[in-house]
Parts: structure tokens; sequence; C-alpha cells
């Protein structure tokens, strides 16, 4: 609540002074000759309380007169939403468990799982590649679908391969018409483009005439590391055995594609930089949302305006018939 005309409340100040002249006004003329107690007592009493509401009166005059104002706050967001595709390699060197004995494929689920539950006002698709590439949700703000869609995507599904430039090119077309004011693709992969219809250069090329932006996602080590190979035993019981190959990277490749596209290439060895690339993704493409404060105010003077007119009108009540009739 504020007071429009505040000053008048400064009337306030003034109220001791006319009571004190009020009540020297309204004193009685001084008898010679004894009055008994009880009449002292009835003319004193009515006076006060003919006081007490006649201040009461002004008291909530002089409120109305400074003009109470409630307020009402409207707040209006204006929300500049994103569209990101998760393009994320499927192919068998996935498994390699290189990530502080943990495999890269859980790894990246965990981290994508954390970005998408981090995101809000955002549409976000999903799209895996190996030998091919495969959409399983395209852009929605349905979060709960495409982290089913994640969390049920298992390898093996897609013929074994790394086609990079397949798996951008659908991402593109997903995101090609979309009229979102900033749109970008992650890209996470672990081996080098061997397969596929698209080279990976110009799906970049392709990427960048759209405005789209990619980051680009290398993890996993490069030259000797172990792939685990699960088997079942004579029993049904699950025997792990690993074997040992040369893991290729193509950094320059992922380097190319993000400058083309205005975005940034990360190189992952370890599972804590991986978290740290997610978290920096996530803090350049936030979204924008612009918050405009409307505040109306409602007049509420006639509350206090009543209820001084009701006093004053009991106080001439008071003064002109109860005072009058007093012995």
């Amino acid at each position: 609540m504020r007071f429009a005309h505040w000053p008048f409340l400064l009337l306030l100040l003034l109220l001791p002074f006319v009571y004190r002249w009020w009540i020297y006004r309204n004193k009685p003329a001084p008898l010679t000759f004894s009055v008994p107690i009880s009449e002292k007592v009835a003319h004193k009493s009515p006076l006060k309380i003919l006081m007490a509401l006649k201040s009461l009166a002004f008291v909530l005059m002089i409120l109305a007169l400074a003009r109470p104002q409630t307020s009402f706050k409207q707040t209006e967001r204006t929300v500049s939403g994103l569209d990101i595709m998760m393009v994320m390699d499927f192919s068998a060197s996935m498994n390699i468990e290189d990530l502080a004995d943990r495999s890269r494929f859980s790894v990246a689920k965990e981290m994508m799982q954390g970005f998408i539950k981090g995101r809000q006002n955002d549409r976000i698709g999903f799209v895996i590649f190996s030998g091919e590439a495969l959409t399983l949700a395209p852009p929605t703000l349905d979060y709960t679908l495409v982290l089913r869609s994640l969390q049920d995507a298992q390898l093996g599904v897609l013929k074994d391969g790394t086609a990079i430039g397949d798996g951008l090119s659908v991402a593109i077309n997903r995101l090609r018409n979309s009229t979102a004011k900033s749109r970008v693709i992650i890209l996470l992969t672990d081996g080098d483009n061997n397969v596929g219809q698209v080279d990976p250069a110009t799906a970049g090329e392709l990427a960048s005439g759209y405005g789209i932006r990619v980051y680009t996602i290398a993890i996993g080590k490069e030259g000797r590391v172990k792939m685990p190979i699960r088997s079942k035993g004579v029993f049904g019981n699950q025997i792990v055995s690993y074997q040992w190959f040369e893991n290729a990277l193509n950094p320059t490749l992922l380097q190319e594609i993000a400058a083309k596209t205005g975005g940034k290439f990360y190189r992952v060895t370890d599972y804590g930089t991986l978290e740290k690339v997610f978290k920096e993704i996530d803090q350049l493409e936030k979204t924008e949302i612009k918050s405009t404060e409307k505040i109306k105010y409602e007049e509420a003077f006639q509350f206090p305006l009543k209820w001084s007119l009701f006093f004053f009108l009991v106080e001439q009540i008071v003064a002109r018939f109860w005072w009058r009739i007093i012995p």
C-alpha cells in the first residue's frame, strides 16, 4: 500500500494541539459553590467520549485525504527458447572402459541426462548413430520422452561403424525449419568417420549455412585401449573378457566442424572433464528470459472516509442528545 498524497499525513502532528485547544475551550467555568463528585465525573466522562470520537474521525479523514492505494504486481515473462539436438555415437567402441573404469557409453548417457534435466523452455531432440543414423526424439518440450529414449537406447541396434556425417545431417534436417532464435547441435563421438553417405565436413558446412552451432565432443583415449567382451557361460552366467586394440580419433575434423558453425570443440579423456564440458555448454547456451513488471494501483480511501463520517455522526448524536440529558 502507498499514500498518493502523503503530505496530508503531516496533519496528524497537529492533533495533540487541537486536542489541548478543544479541552481548554470546553473547560467548564469555575464555580464558587461546591459540586458533588458524581456530577464532576458525569461532566468529564461524556467530554472524553466526544473527544475520542472526534479525534478518531479526524484521523480517518486525514488518512482518506492522503489517498491510500493498494498495489497489484503483474509480471510478464518473455522466453527465448533454444532448439537443441543431442547427437550421440552408438558404435561398438563406446563400450571401451577408459573413463574411471566405466564405459564411455554409460558416462556419456549419464552426462546427457543431467544436461537435459537442467534445461527449461528449450526444445530438445535426440539422434543416435553408428554405421547409420536414427532419430529417437524430435525437438520437443516433453523432456520425459527424451530422457526415456536416452535411457532405453542400447548399443548394437544399428549396424556398426562411425558415420559422423550421417548423424550430423539427420540432426540438421530436424533443425533447419526451426523458428527458434538459436539452434544448437551437441555431437559426441569416440572415433573417426569411416562409413556413411554424407561427408562430415560437408555436413558442417550445411549446418553453418542454416545458422546452426555445433559443439563437438571427442570422448575417450587414443592408442591402445581395452574393450570388454561379454559372453554366456555353460550355466548361463555372464563371462567378461577384455580385448586390446588401437583406438583412432580425428580431433582435427571435429575442430573444423565446430569452427565453421561458431561452436566449440572439446577433448574429453576422463569423467570429470566431460562433466565440466556439459556444464560449460549449459552456461553458453542459456535461455534468455526477460521480465516486465507492471504495477496497478487501486484507490482505498473509501474505507477510512466512510468510517470518518460515521464517527463524526456518532459524535454529533452524542453531543446533541446524550450530552443534553445527563443530569
